[in-house]
């Protein structure tokens, strides 16, 4: 069967144009296209903080059961930072332990990283404007029948329709944390560093035990406020959390730490 990209099979490119916002490509997805489900097989797909809170809740599962069914750690080859991503299942084709005949079975709570397929999505600093900025690009591969077919959009009406602005505000700061590690270049990073970022970035519940079950409401300033919320809503635990790795990473003072706390192992900053 001839593809519409020119491609074949596993054939795979990244188109290297830098798409805007406002950049126009077209794509469809959906069950009438031939190679539906194709993308749903041997993949590295990386999972985010949100994207575990919300399929963990999908799921009816606590963190610890989510992480041990459904994935495996994953150490990210440029930050050298350790994640989840989701873990294939032991068959010939290694598909997605959520595909199912009629496509994915917790699409409404999708990851980002499939809300963005075709799209690839760069983070950069902007060193003279002081900022971030994003890239998108996109990716082509050979079986994918979706490309160059459908509906003419904008890359910020796909990232609309899909859903992707609202599961991506969340984690801003966690990806903002692995761009800043990447461009210190190949640092050793100290084991305890990696442990902590691995906890934020997987597992709330231990991350929540961990700051009211060890020392680190002596250390650091957390108000009644925040403390409540942390107790409560795993989403403001995160929100604490990001802010928490960049003050122990980085040595920004985005949580203060008490005057007098304990006497501690100091964290080195990457």
């Amino acid at each position: 069967m001839e593809t519409l990209t020119g491609l074949r099979g596993l054939d795979k490119i990244i188109v290297p144009i830098r798409l805007t916002p406002q950049s126009k490509f077209v794509f469809q997805c959906y069950p009438g296209v031939p190679c539906f489900k194709l993308c749903c097989s041997d993949l590295f797909l990386p999972l985010t903080p949100y994207d575990i809170l919300r399929i963990r809740d999908y799921l009816k599962l606590s963190t610890d059961e989510f992480l041990l069914l459904y994935t495996e750690p994953f150490i990210l080859p440029r930050s050298k930072l350790p994640i989840v991503r989701v873990k294939m299942q032991d068959n010939e084709d290694k598909t997605c332990p959520f595909l199912i005949e009629g496509g994915c079975s917790i699409y409404e709570v999708r990851p980002l990283a499939c809300r963005y397929y075709p799209l690839g999505l760069g983070i950069f600093r902007n060193k003279d404007e002081r900022k971030n900025e994003e890239v998108y690009y996109l990716v082509k591969e050979g079986f994918c029948q979706g490309l160059d077919s459908g509906t003419e959009m904008t890359v910020e009406e796909y990232r609309i329709s899909q859903g992707i602005p609202e599961t991506e505000e969340p984690i801003k700061e966690w990806a903002e944390i692995i761009m800043k590690k990447e461009s210190l270049g190949p640092i050793e990073v100290p084991e305890k560093s990696l442990q902590l970022f691995f906890m934020v970035s997987s597992n709330p519940e231990r991350f929540r035990t961990f700051i009211l079950e060890s020392k680190f409401l002596e250390i650091f300033e957390v108000s009644e406020k925040e403390l409540e919320e942390i107790k409560d809503d795993d989403l403001k635990l995160l929100q604490f959390g990001f802010k928490w790795l960049k003050t122990v990473l980085f040595g920004e003072n985005l949580i203060k730490k008490k005057k007098e706390a304990p006497s501690v192992k100091k964290i080195k900053p990457f």
